[in-house]
């Protein structure tokens, strides 16, 4: 069994901050109450010709630069790919220049970037893979109806990508929790040629029941207690639910990074992105608790632990 952990994190956000102002002209939404009731205050928009592919290389080029490991492996987390076919991680690959390394998507929503670092976390220690790239992008702006008062203000586009190696035993992951409820699927979705759709009530009562089981569940799992994490990073579905969350298991705002206010919710990039900017503004260190946790549509969730190396 081989110990992996992650040894690089980047991230990108397409051009601009887009403020709450900009929002309200085209969704009628008023600006005040987005920051007030969401706690978002701006987020980054991918131009129309921008897709997943070109986010998630800036992110994982960024990433590369910062070690000296070479990806043996790309698992790509979206929701919206460059095209149905062939898998959008291709694209990435080619672009990195890659040449021959497996590369794959993964759909699993906001829980997509934990499923693909499951699968990554799966394939080293069965051996076929050692130094994966995981990669959660998306630009989800492109399939909300920004005319949508309920919907457009929640929503950024970006991308986050970490490097996993092979670390000494003890560090890296330590447990992947993974859920999934296909009866509460129409909760949250985007029909084909169509607009974004949800159950926003729905969608928050299995966010605040499924986000602390799951975390539970990985935390038994890794043998490490709630009281013992040094961070949690939550998926960013919006700082006021972030918050919520926080308060329900406990746990410190100084714990617990809210980033969402100036990306909003990125969909598969929430999760890695958060860890990226957590890491910037308070550099993880050696032997730091880590656990990561999100909730998305289908309904799906995810929790991972790990110690830092």
């Amino acid at each position: 069994m081989t110990s992996v952990g992650i040894v690089s994190l980047g991230l990108h956000l397409p051009g601009e901050p887009v403020g709450n102002e900009t929002v309200a002209v085209t969704s009628g939404a008023d600006a005040a109450w987005m920051e007030e009731r969401i706690g978002i205050r701006a987020r980054h928009y991918a131009r129309p010709h921008e897709k997943a592919a070109s986010l998630a290389v800036r992110a994982a080029a960024g990433v590369l630069e910062r070690t000296q490991v070479t990806p043996d492996l790309i698992v790509l987390a979206t929701v919206t790919p460059d095209r149905p076919v062939p898998a959008t991680a291709c694209f990435v690959q080619d672009r990195l220049g890659l040449t021959g390394v497996p590369a794959f998507d993964v759909n699993s929503a906001c829980s997509g970037f934990i499923y693909a670092l499951a699968c990554a976390h799966g394939m080293v220690r069965t051996g076929l893979s050692r130094t994966p790239l995981v990669i959660g992008a998306d630009t989800f702006t492109h399939v909300v109806d920004p005319a949508d008062r309920r919907t457009a203000p929640l929503f950024g586009d970006g991308a986050g990508a970490v490097q996993l190696a092979p670390v000494p035993d003890g560090y890296g992951i330590l447990a992947i929790e993974l859920w999934a409820e296909g009866s509460q699927a129409m909760h949250a979705t985007v029909p084909c040629g169509s607009w974004f759709e949800m159950d926003g009530r729905g969608v928050t009562k299995v966010v605040m029941a499924m986000g602390p089981e799951i975390l539970h569940r990985a935390l038994d799992r890794a043998g490490v207690r709630l009281d013992q994490l040094d961070r949690v990073i939550v998926h960013q579905a919006n700082p006021r639910l972030v918050r919520q969350l926080a308060e329900l298991m406990d746990l410190d705002e100084g714990v617990v990074p809210a980033y969402g206010v100036s990306t909003g919710n990125t969909a598969s990039a929430s999760v890695p992105i958060t860890l990226a900017m957590s890491d910037r503004e308070r550099p993880f260190r050696r032997g730091d608790l880590v656990a990561m946790v999100a909730v998305g549509a289908g309904m799906t969730a995810a929790a991972a632990v790990l110690r830092w190396y």
